[in-house]
């Protein structure tokens, strides 16, 4: 049976877990080369391993998408390990427990550039 995504090139950005992982686990599946993107290598290199595993293509990059420069490098090296980008999976971010007048001041400077 065809995969539907067979020949496809994706970045999921969050993918060392939750639904970042769960998203390229699930692309991979279908037939997509992910390069999968987040700051923590261990589980990056762990989820590029059970994909691949799998009989996927992964590539993991380790990198904060809250850096321009390391946010733009995601894409060149995709790029220059599958040759295209067809899929984009913006899934990075952060949580804070708490109620906001509790946040400090790197939290709160933290938010627009989650947006």
């Amino acid at each position: 049976m065809a995969r539907k995504l067979e020949g496809k090139v994706a970045i999921v950005t969050g993918a060392s877990a939750g639904i970042g992982e769960a998203t390229a686990i699930a692309l991979a599946a279908e037939g997509a080369k992910v390069a999968i993107a987040a700051r923590r290598s261990g589980h990056l290199n762990a989820v590029a391993e059970r994909i691949k595993n799998s009989g996927g293509q992964a590539f993991p990059i380790v990198a904060d998408v809250a850096n321009e420069i390391q946010a733009r490098d995601i894409v060149e090296r995709t790029k220059a390990e599958f040759s295209c980008v067809d899929i984009l999976v913006n899934n990075a971010g952060v949580a804070y427990q708490g109620e906001i007048d509790g946040a400090n001041t790197s939290e709160l400077e933290s938010i627009p550039t989650q947006m």
